[in-house]
């Protein structure tokens, strides 16, 4: 089935051929756009045993009851055992009652994260279709869809609440975090938002790779105190700081996640920038850029951190489709504009490939060949292995932080 795969590519490229090229409103690519969102919506909402992390929120799904008197006990549980907000527990408890098949929640995500993304992109580029071949492509569509499911719901509001922050109805982005914060805690990075408003330029990226480095020189202290400061609290929460605290990075790991996360990254938004002949466009495409910033310098100071960059991956693919639509249509500083490329393509293959001895299977493998409910038979049983061998904690003196 993953025919269903290589029909999604053809079409948009389709797509993108015939109409990212208009600048101005056009009925007929706004309908492809929203008929693609549905595509991608139903692509994950009815599939079987895709990606890895799905597979843990299968199994505590049956274990959820029927009888929605018992929310609040499963609210707590969620809290304290498992580290969960209450509105992903009572959305399980929902679906439970009414359907009584997880189906229903993943087709939910499903909607939330795909509608909230595409909305959001056609706000701030004309380049839709490009937009998502990138995001599928990438792998970060799956990702958002399956690995992320909690933050997924949360990443949606907040992308709706980013929106309406341009637009000036700034309160509309609080209630928006708030609700996101009640499905993830993660969301709490959107609070950097507001405060993303400074002027871009290229000593913007030289600022930041240098806070990045003082960060991760410093990361042991800082990160030893905030490990003191959740020990008491729940075992689920206290373990989760832990486990992300405690990985490290060789130097030539932070200048790797530097490259990965901010200077690449930061040429594509700033080459987006500065070939935007709308100033409202251009004005929200300095503060998107901004903000990627501030996410950056931690991902690539803390590994543990990365996930936050989850929040700025929509901002960055939106200029990463300006960028590949202007490649050669503008000449000047092609060279790097290419070897930018170059650089970005070969972190999305390295994505690609990471190996799992124990499966002897890849990453891309968790979403490869498509699995749908209609064909439940398939053997999928090798993703949850591999991911719990993707998921531990290798004792090494280059990956663990010694925090004294």
């Amino acid at each position: 089935m993953t025919v269903f795969y290589l029909i999604f590519i053809g079409l948009t490229i389709y797509f993108s051929i015939r109409y990212d090229g208009i600048e101005e409103y056009d009925s007929h690519k706004v309908h492809r756009m929203w008929l693609m969102c549905g595509y991608l919506v139903c692509l994950s909402g009815f599939s079987y045993g895709l990606g890895a992390d799905k597979f843990t929120y299968m199994e505590e799904f049956e274990y959820y009851s029927k009888d929605l008197s018992e929310t609040g006990d499963f609210i707590l549980k969620g809290l304290m055992i498992r580290g969960q907000m209450p509105f992903w527990t009572i959305l399980n408890m929902v679906c439970k009652t009414v359907f009584d098949s997880f189906y229903a929640v993943q087709f939910l995500e499903s909607m939330a994260i795909n509608i909230a993304v595409c909305y959001f992109v056609m706000k701030y580029t004309h380049r839709y279709f490009i937009f998502l071949l990138i995001y599928f492509l990438s792998l970060q569509y799956f990702i958002f869809n399956t690995e992320v499911m909690r933050e997924g719901f949360a990443l949606a509001l907040v992308l709706v609440g980013m929106k309406f922050w341009m637009d000036g109805k700034r309160w509309v982005f609080f209630v928006m975090l708030l609700m996101a914060l009640m499905f993830h805690l993660s969301a709490a990075i959107a609070i950097l938002f507001p405060f993303a408003f400074i002027k871009i330029s290229w000593k913007t990226l030289l600022y930041a790779f240098l806070a990045a480095a003082m960060v991760w020189l410093i990361s042991d202290v800082i990160l030893g105190r905030l490990i003191l400061a959740v020990l008491g609290g729940s075992e689920a929460m206290s373990t989760k700081v832990m486990y992300y605290s405690l990985q490290a990075t060789s130097v030539f790991g932070f200048i790797r996640h530097a490259a990965r996360y901010l200077v690449f990254p930061f040429v594509i938004m700033y080459t987006s920038v500065q070939f935007e002949p709308s100033e409202e466009l251009k004005r929200c495409k300095e503060r998107f850029t901004a903000y990627m910033c501030m996410l950056a310098i931690f991902a690539s100071a803390i590994p543990g951190f990365m996930r936050f960059y989850n929040y700025a991956y929509i901002l960055y693919f939106i200029a990463f489709a300006d960028f590949i639509f202007l490649l050669f249509r503008v000449k000047e500083h092609l060279i790097i504009r290419l070897a930018t490329l170059a650089g970005s393509l070969f972190f999305v293959l390295d994505l690609y490939t990471g190996h799992y001895k124990m499966t002897n299977t890849y990453f891309y493998e968790f979403f490869y060949p498509y699995t749908c409910v209609l064909n439940e038979d398939a053997n999928v049983e090798f993703r949850p292995i591999a991911h719990q061998e993707a998921t531990m904690l290798k004792v090494e003196d280059k990956s663990i932080r010694n925090i004294e």
